[in-house]
């Protein structure tokens, strides 16, 4: 695996699961809301999101103080997600542009990419072992 362009294959993986993790929450945000009366979905556009990550453009992290130690640590978000326009047009009673199919086959693109891009980096992590036990 060569570099692609002049990112290492690894720092792509790395950067490329937080982005899809990302989306996965606004696809499950967009089902959640099916039923919300004018609801518009929203869609982060993964090439886009995945040049900027890599760029280390737009960083969202805001660092929360825990006051009790119970509290829930917050997690860095991804660098500068971009999110595109639902083109979906109108055609629901409700005035939603949400459709359940839809949501559907990303949540399934998205979860197929992320199953890859995770069997990729650990098979990769796998290699890097491996060398770093070579006599």
């Amino acid at each position: 695996m060569g570099a692609i362009g002049r990112y290492d294959p690894t720092t792509v993986l790395e950067k490329a699961l937080p982005v899809l993790e990302e989306s996965h929450r606004a696809l499950a945000n967009n089902v959640a809301n099916a039923n919300t009366p004018g609801f518009t979905p929203t869609h982060i556009a993964f090439q886009e999101s995945l040049r900027l990550a890599l760029a280390g453009g737009g960083s969202r992290s805001v660092s929360l103080k825990t006051t009790h130690m119970r509290h829930i640590v917050s997690q860095p978000k991804p660098h500068g997600l971009v999110f595109e326009p639902d083109t979906l047009e109108l055609g629901r009673n409700d005035k939603s542009k949400f459709s359940i199919d839809k949501e559907m086959v990303e949540i399934t693109k998205n979860s197929g990419r992320f199953q890859i891009f995770s069997t990729m980096l650990t098979k990769r992590y796998r290699q890097i072992r491996e060398v770093l036990r070579m006599p």
